[in-house]
């Protein structure tokens, strides 16, 4: 019976990967490829973000770009871009309000 050369136990002549440890049974298996790059996070999501923590409604403006150069080009931080665009419609929403409350306030 063969035995594993990774962690030393007895295989099934069936089994493609040990049941133990994982490793493969034979050199033919091809373990799962490696990307030679990462995709990187498109930066101006994590500036809508930043922007989005700090109270700005620019936030708004930057993550829709955001969400355009990521659709275009297949980066990472659609999610992040997505809530700092909320984030920023929230922040416009509370700058109107106080404005308005400061105007009428006055009167």
């Amino acid at each position: 019976m063969a035995t594993c050369a990774n962690c030393g136990a007895e295989l099934q002549p069936e089994w493609r990967f040990c049941v133990f440890c994982g490793a493969p049974t034979s050199a033919e298996i091809a373990s799962p490829a490696v990307t030679g790059a990462t995709r990187r996070i498109n930066p101006l999501a994590i500036l809508a973000l930043v922007l989005a923590c700090i109270g700005g409604f620019p936030a708004l403006i930057f993550g829709h770009l955001a969400i355009r150069q990521i659709r275009e080009s297949g980066e990472r931080g659609m999610l992040i871009a997505r809530i700092a665009t909320v984030l920023g419609y929230v922040w416009l929403a509370v700058t109107i309000v106080l404005v308005v409350n400061g105007i009428i306030g006055t009167l």
